[in-house]
């Protein structure tokens, strides 16, 4: 039987007041993640009828929690930041032609600074997301190669007036900063802060898509996950969500409290695929971020093809061979 829970949080973390459902003793459900973010939406789709009387259950929690979670063996399958995809490509597997990704703006993964210029940012301090991962390294990408500053970093809970009365910059990501560009706030006393698509800096500096989360599942659920056939139900989901993004913006548009037509254009926008160019960028980025990584040791599999290597065949942009990296 499909049943939903919530995961529990970290102490401390706005959504430390979770609580998680255990499962029925004796039970052996496959666990599939879910980020609680619009943005995924559209993969969701009507996925829990589709595995309806299923051994399955689903557990929400925002990026950082499905990234602790998957990590500690807690679920078999979620979508889950891409750096933590990477971190742990010895236990998990990526699941081909399924992200999250953009090319240029995003409009939820957003730097606010009381600079007009990022390049401004050099020895101030930079608040982060507590609930991002992908996005944090992000930012010091930017900050170190692209915008040549070296600016300290706190990680805090996501409450852009608070952070901004610490910081001169602040990140935010999913619905948290969906909202915060809509309605683009003045912060009390301070005034309205600029604001940055991290999407588009990626965009201008290598000309690529960037890859935020992409499906990864722990290596001792394949066979599970095959028998089940959790990939193909989640591929119809993917393709019947795309074609209701519409109905999808309705229905998610009260709990921001933003029009229908600002949802739509923002899913639109998205790209939900992993092709190429979307490898190119994902690479581009584990080679800046991760310094080591080996290309060759993070595999995708598809249960009809088995496992194979994700970047067999791809480059990454020039911007990597003028930044060499270091430990």
């Amino acid at each position: 039987m499909t049943t939903f829970d919530q995961l529990p949080a970290e102490p401390g973390t706005r959504n430390a007041e979770r609580q998680p459902q255990n499962p029925e003793p004796g039970t052996h459900n496959l666990r599939i993640g879910i980020i609680d973010y619009l943005n995924v939406e559209p993969q969701y789709y009507r996925l829990q009828e589709r595995l309806a009387g299923k051994p399955v259950r689903f557990l929400r929690g925002v990026p950082t929690e499905l990234n602790r979670a998957l990590a500690a063996g807690e679920i078999d399958l979620a979508p889950v930041s891409c750096i933590t995809a990477a971190e742990l490509a010895d236990q998990v597997a990526i699941l081909p032609d399924l992200s999250i990704a953009t090319v240029g703006a995003v409009k939820t993964v957003l730097l606010f600074s009381w600079m007009a210029d990022p390049r401004e940012l050099d020895d101030v301090r930079i608040a982060l997301s507590d609930e991002s991962a992908t996005s944090v390294e992000l930012v010091k990408i930017l900050a170190r190669h692209f915008w040549q500053v070296t600016p300290r970093y706190s990680v805090e809970p996501q409450d852009l007036g608070q952070m901004l009365r610490r910081a001169s910059a602040a990140l935010l990501i999913g619905d948290d900063a969906l909202v915060e560009s809509a309605h683009r706030r003045e912060i009390p006393g301070r005034g309205q802060p600029y604001a940055f698509d991290l999407g588009d800096e990626w965009l201008k500096w290598t000309g690529l898509p960037f890859v935020f989360a992409v499906w990864a599942a722990r290596r001792a659920a394949l066979p599970a996950i095959a028998e089940l056939d959790i990939v193909p139900a989640l591929y119809e989901s993917k393709a019947d969500g795309l074609a209701h993004i519409p109905e999808i913006a309705r229905a998610y548009a009260p709990r921001l409290g933003l029009p229908v037509g600002v949802l739509t254009k923002y899913l639109h926008d998205l790209r939900y695929d992993l092709r190429p160019r979307d490898r190119a960028g994902l690479l581009t980025y584990f080679l800046l971020a991760l310094p080591g990584f080996k290309p060759e040791g993070l595999q995708c599999w598809h249960p009809q093809e088995g496992m194979r290597q994700l970047f067999q065949g791809i480059e990454p942009a020039d911007v990597v061979r003028f930044n060499p990296i270091t430990a």
